[in-house]
């Protein structure tokens, strides 16, 4: 039976720009900043982390859910991708896929004649590397592309966005959603299949952040993609990383996953959200895939680590169990009933699903076991080393 891989990175919202004099800066990814102390310049701490020693980290593709500068400033946008660029190239990534956020189309005539000028002026490969793909994207508002292993949408939900009022919130047309369904109606296959936008296709119903800047027909959307066996879809925009299933009538579990923000103040400040960078593990068996997700945190001269606290997303998290989570507590249940523990990696090994537990699935599943006697030595998604029975001690 073949199994397609894939390995993804994630940079988000980087809301790029030069010192402000007088002004807090919206991100800390200053265009001005020099990269020393390490800890205290997001690529290039990132980049340590890259390299480490012990376990060099390698991606096959990099995607980039839009927002690459803050409030238009150019230099910001010319350096945001400059700095994706060279993330790419440290995970020796064999493409950067991008799309575009609100904050980079001008809509605030800042330095341009129309709001598209500037994106459009970048070049360098931006926000796709094949031209054709490009003319595309901005035409119609979203592309396919095809590789081998994999299937990118990859959706302009700003396309529409020409003034302040027009750029609060998303859309996708219906002469693109037609197009994406004549599309996929011709296409279809086992490859791995992700869709990617900058606004959320739905609302993000968390931190008090607004619902009002959903894609409009963005549901329409979902449907479409859902019934098509798409495997993930991922938006930037929320600046909170979060992860959940769109399944309406429970005809189809689409994972949707909010990236967050790789390097913006706001989220600190308004929602007391960490910065996060994430690598995705995909594999697909069939018509089911699964995927586990690998993230770090960045907080200033503290750089990027993999931990946990009520502000940052889980360092080890997933999507695309087949089990429920009183199936698979029932099943450790069974697995530890007559032992006085047993090792996390045995555990992963007999019940595959716990490999792939979000964040909110991992937590309840941590509540039943510690209800019932059963102790991890961490949290499930700080990786366990062992599960201690304490009713046979």
């Amino acid at each position: 039976m073949s199994e397609n891989k894939l390995r993804i990175a994630i940079v988000s919202d980087l809301h790029c720009h030069p010192t402000k004099v007088g002004d807090s800066p919206s991100t800390y990814l200053l265009t001005d900043k020099l990269r020393y102390p390490t800890n205290d310049h997001p690529v290039e701490s990132l980049i340590k982390i890259i390299n480490n020693e012990e376990s060099k980290l390698k991606v096959d593709l990099t995607l980039c859910p839009g927002d690459f500068t803050d409030k238009a400033s150019l230099q910001g946008l010319i350096s945001g991708w400059e700095f994706s660029l060279e993330i790419n190239r440290e995970l020796e990534s064999k493409n950067i896929i991008a799309t575009i956020g609100n904050h980079d189309v001008d809509v605030y005539k800042n330095n341009s004649k129309y709001s598209s000028e500037n994106v459009r002026g970048v070049k360098r490969g931006f926000p796709i590397k094949k031209e054709a793909d490009r003319d595309i994207f901005w035409s119609k508002g979203c592309v396919f592309i095809e590789e081998n292993e994999y299937r990118i949408l990859v959706i302009n939900s700003s396309h529409f966005h020409y003034d302040k009022e027009s750029a609060c919130k998303g859309e996708i047309s219906p002469e693109s959603i037609e197009y994406i369904e004549s599309y996929l109606i011709q296409n279809n296959d086992s490859k791995i299949q992700i869709a990617m936008s900058h606004h959320p296709p739905i609302e993000h119903p968390r931190k008090n952040l607004g619902e009002d800047d959903r894609i409009v027909n963005g549901e329409q959307l979902l449907n479409l993609l859902g019934e098509n066996n798409f495997d993930l879809f991922i938006y930037g925009h929320k600046h909170d990383p979060f992860i959940k299933y769109y399944s309406p009538q429970g005809k189809y579990r689409l994972p949707l996953f909010s990236a967050g923000s790789f390097s913006a103040g706001s989220n600190i400040m308004f929602a007391g959200l960490r910065n996060a960078f994430h690598i995705i593990e995909l594999s697909k068996r069939q018509s089911k895939c699964k995927g586990q997700i690998l993230t770090w945190t960045y907080l200033p001269e503290d750089g990027w680590k993999k931990n946990f606290d009520e502000s940052a997303f889980a360092p080890i998290s997933g999507f695309g169990n087949e089990k429920n989570i009183d199936q698979i507590f029932e099943y450790l249940k069974a697995l530890l009933e007559t032992k006085k523990e047993m090792s996390w990696i045995e555990i992963s090994e007999n019940i595959e699903d716990v490999n792939y537990l979000t964040p909110a699935d991992s937590k309840q599943l941590y509540k039943l076991l510690k209800e019932s006697g059963y102790m991890p030595d961490e949290h499930l998604w700080n990786n366990p080393k062992r599960i201690i029975n304490l009713n046979l001690l």
